[in-house]
């Protein structure tokens, strides 16, 4: 318990320090570093559980089932052509990416594809498992430099002038002063705890934030008054979060693949780029705003681009309709794909 309580007061530290120096998403970048330099630089046993972890993405789950209605629920079908479209299109882009790696690098392509498709961490690890000649280090390596380095990256973006993001709007401390608090949100907050366990019962693609994005959105279409989330709520989830991530940053057990993770930071890199053209045609095709579509297509896990597009009013529920399409894409086709491709002349 020590261990976590300090681990706590240091991810404090930093989100409070970044919020005064007025970085974007400061509670989470800052507890990110902190937490990884002291864990990087000194003899602190530090530690953070999975639990607490899943706290974060409850309240990030609640937050985005407020946002939803039955006209983005509409919206969300309207667009299910181009959910499929611009999947696809990453994946691609992410294969060839994989290739270039692959031939500057000499490491085998079934690795490479599998650590460069963004389909989670988790999910990716599982599926290399299962594969033939995958090396589960390269495919961890990858997409833990793609998932940081979006996570850094698309925050500094969004506020940048280039899309002109506002972060003065109530979603980044909260959409309800703590005065307003009514007793209701507990019972909507409980709701929201037990349909993450539910979730995760059945197995659910990160069931923690999906499991309440179901139940607290169903209450809102189903015309319930659903309390607001307070903003000390929203922070203790960026820390959450934050602290978590800095966890993912140990690249120890890389040995010599280590001068590997440079070349996976261009290749993230890259895929953003071409992320972020995608958006133009998006925007065009639908009316949503260029930030909205951004957020949806940059290759980051859903509940990172939920807290991003949570801090500049972003459509959250767009947002996460993209996700989730990617994630669900990505579990159910790409396996029997790659199992496919990988028994393909090609790889013999």
């Amino acid at each position: 318990m020590r261990q976590v309580i300090t681990t706590f007061l240091l991810g404090l530290a930093g989100g409070g320090l970044f919020t005064l120096l007025h970085v974007p998403l400061s509670w989470m970048l800052g507890s990110m570093v902190f937490v990884f330099g002291f864990q990087k630089w000194t003899r602190l046993d530090l530690q953070w559980p999975p639990l607490l972890r899943d706290l974060g993405l409850v309240i990030v789950g609640y937050a985005i089932g407020q946002s939803f209605s039955m006209k983005t629920l509409v919206e969300i079908g309207t667009q299910l052509p181009s959910m499929f479209t611009m999947t696809v299109a990453v994946i691609f882009i992410s294969a060839i990416l994989a290739y270039l790696t692959t031939k500057l690098t000499g490491i085998n392509l079934q690795s490479t594809i599998t650590g460069s498709i963004p389909g989670g961490l988790s999910q990716m690890v599982v599926l290399g498992e299962e594969m033939k000649n995958v090396d589960l280090t390269v495919v961890t390596i990858l997409q833990v430099v793609r998932l940081l380095s979006v996570i850094f990256v698309v925050p500094f973006l969004v506020f940048s002038p280039l899309l002109a993001g506002n972060e003065a709007g109530a979603s980044v401390t909260g959409t309800g002063e703590p005065s307003a608090l009514q007793w209701s949100f507990f019972l909507f907050l409980a709701a929201a705890v037990l349909s993450a366990f539910a979730a995760k019962k059945i197995h659910l693609p990160t069931a923690s934030m999906l499991g309440p994005i179901m139940a607290v959105g169903g209450m809102v279409i189903a015309g319930l008054d659903v309390p607001p989330m307070p903003g000390l709520l929203i922070i203790l989830a960026q820390l959450c979060l934050g602290i978590y991530f800095s966890f993912m940053l140990d690249f120890s057990s890389a040995k010599g693949l280590a001068r590997f993770v440079p070349l996976s930071v261009v290749t993230s890199l890259c895929l953003l780029i071409s992320c972020f053209g995608l958006s133009f045609i998006l925007s065009k095709w639908h009316d949503i705003s260029f930030l909205t579509a951004f957020i949806s297509l940059a290759p980051g896990g859903m509940a990172e681009m939920a807290i991003v597009g949570q801090a500049v009013n972003a459509d959250l529920s767009i947002i996460t309709g993209y996700h989730l399409f990617r994630i669900l894409f990505i579990l159910f086709i790409i396996p029997f794909f790659l199992r496919w491709l990988f028994k393909s002349p090609l790889f013999k």
